[in-house]
């Protein structure tokens, strides 16, 4: 397995011979920091501090017991935590093991995790005792009765609950000296080697798995290295969940740099402020929605926030109001990134970006990514005409994990893979994404993109968060409707909404023709919103008004 599934042998000497990858791994970085600064601090969460040399330490003896509880090469680990010092130290101590790391959203319950762990065949799990009131000790103990292949459950914390295995006892007991070392540097995986798996969240159906070399992800690390200008003395915080996306600048470029990293567990606006002042964060990595609810919040100036240089924002549309304000009321520099869990690609925005370009597009592709834009015979557009984005590149993933028919469907055999997305390029050469193929509204033969609607949306004073869908018309097709999360007490009428999008002079017919207020969005993760339970919920509503 340890093979990438979509790469040919050639491909893979090839970006090693061009200097493209590189022959370090993602534990080979953290090592040689263990021996150039073993006393810096790595990584911290608040509550723990870890050196580099502390971190060699405990990774090589987590590796040493995963070898000793009986994990071939290549199993899998699932890795179900919040953000916490544990959890880029097991992604490292896998990789020294040689088992694939897999990283879940702490928000996964019976259901998807009895896939996850079914489909992967994983032999052991990682997860906290309780976690915010939830038992996933519990979970996966009722789990495990039948996944026979589930040897191993570890938990979090000095003290593990019977059928369990203390992860601090693991990382404390002296293993170098019960189990050779040997046995972890032949398994070690390569730079070059599948090392890590990567879940997919989508709106439909159950999530696949997309593999990834470290040298992949380690060049995606470099990409923001080389752009954003970070160093040493950088410091970059994770303050999004997520196990990709937002926070591959924590994973893969601070350990290149030697810099450190700070992990949020739960975020409240309030708890970033309090991390981003104590650890001086020069690099805040987030999603929109966390961003927005930091700008609205009334203490915020009473932090020194002075020290973030860059506020990257990954994982959902960037509203151009919101990075704005971002700037204006927060300071630092807000960047824009374009990605796609089981695609890989690097895009984003640069600092040396004017405002108009780091607000309105998503920037250009770096480290060696191809996008190009396609109409639906599959021919390129032009600047400025609407295509569907395919990418491809030496960053990307290699395929899906345990299932080639579908990596053969979905990748192209010269190796472009259909996003789903639909772009134009604008006259400076940056990516301009308007919206997703399949949400487009067709309203009476005319086209709307409904990330256009939303952010327009998100700019009216009573609006918090809001999502826009076709609803089902026997004349025109579709129609416009909007759902929104208002902002205070008063929610919205349609009328001031009609009366807001006047002013904004867009086209009337991509107007909503309904309105929705709702407390809560449908969320298929931290950062999507669930749009096929939208559309679901207004044809509810439309056939009882009928």
């Amino acid at each position: 397995m340890a093979s990438p599934t979509r790469l040919a042998e050639e491909n893979i000497r090839d970006y090693l011979s061009r200097g493209i990858w590189q022959t370090m791994s993602l534990s080979d970085y953290w090592d040689r920091n263990a021996s150039r600064i073993p006393q810096a601090i790595a990584v911290t969460d608040g509550k723990r501090n870890i050196s580099w040399a502390e971190a060699k330490v405990w990774t090589d003896r987590v590796a040493l017991a995963l070898i000793h509880l009986g994990l071939d090469r290549d199993d899998v680990v699932v890795l179900q935590l919040p953000n916490s010092v544990e959890l880029p130290l097991l992604r490292v101590a896998c990789e020294k093991a040689g088992a694939l790391s897999l990283p879940v959203p702490r928000t996964l319950r019976q259901s998807e995790m009895r896939y996850c762990l079914r489909y992967t065949e994983a032999k052991a799990v990682v997860v906290p005792r309780r976690y915010r009131d939830f038992d996933h000790f519990g979970m996966v103990r009722e789990l495990q009765t039948d996944l026979p292949h589930l040897r191993s459950l570890v938990v979090v914390g000095e003290e593990a609950p019977l059928g369990a295995l203390s992860l601090d006892e693991m990382a404390s007991d002296p293993w170098e000296k019960k189990v050779s070392p040997l046995l972890s540097r032949e398994r070690r995986y390569k730079a070059s080697e599948v090392s890590l798996i990567n879940a997919t969240t989508g709106s439909t159906g159950l999530p696949k798995f997309s593999e990834y070399t470290a040298a992949a992800r380690l060049l995606y690390g470099r990409g923001y290295i080389d752009v954003f200008g970070l160093g040493d003395t950088d410091v970059l915080a994770a303050l999004s969940p997520a196990a990709a996306g937002p926070n591959i600048p924590v994973y893969f470029a601070a350990p290149q740099l030697g810099a450190k990293t700070a992990l949020l567990s739960y975020f409240e606006a309030e708890a970033a402020f309090e991390l981003i002042q104590r650890e001086k964060v020069t690099l805040a990595c987030l999603v929109p929605a966390q961003l927005a609810l930091m700008v609205a919040h009334p203490h915020a100036r009473r932090y020194d926030l002075s020290s973030v240089r860059f506020w990257l924002s990954v994982g959902a549309p960037l509203p151009s109001n919101l990075a704005r304000e971002a700037e204006e009321k927060l300071g630092g520099i807000v960047l824009n990134c374009y990605g796609a869990v089981d695609w890989g690609g690097v895009v984003f925005t640069s600092p040396f970006d004017p405002p108009e370009v780091r607000y309105f597009t998503v920037g250009r592709p770096h480290a060696g990514t191809e996008v190009r834009l396609v109409n639906e015979a599959g021919n390129p557009v032009g600047v400025g005409e609407i295509g569907e984005m395919q990418g491809r590149g030496p960053a990307c993933s290699s395929g899906y994990y345990k299932d080639s028919e579908a990596t053969s469907r979905a990748w192209t055999r010269d190796g472009w893979l259909p996003l789903g997305d639909l772009a134009q390029w604008n006259s400076g050469g940056n990516l301009v994404v308007v919206g997703r193929k399949h949400d487009l509204i067709i309203r009476g033969g005319q086209n709307i993109a409904p990330s256009e609607i939303e952010n327009y949306l998100l700019a009216h004073p009573k609006v918090k968060q809001a999502a826009v869908i076709g609803m089902p018309d026997p004349v025109y097709g579709e129609r416009v409707c909007a759902y929104v999360v208002p902002r205070g007490d008063e929610p919205p009428i349609l009328e001031e909404i009609l009366s807001f999008l006047r002013s904004k002079k867009i086209a009337p017919y991509k107007f909503p023709e309904r309105l929705e207020v709702t407390d809560s969005l449908p969320m298929i993760s931290d950062t999507k919103v669930n749009k096929r339970i939208l559309v679901e919920d207004i044809t509810v509503k439309l056939t009882q008004d009928v």
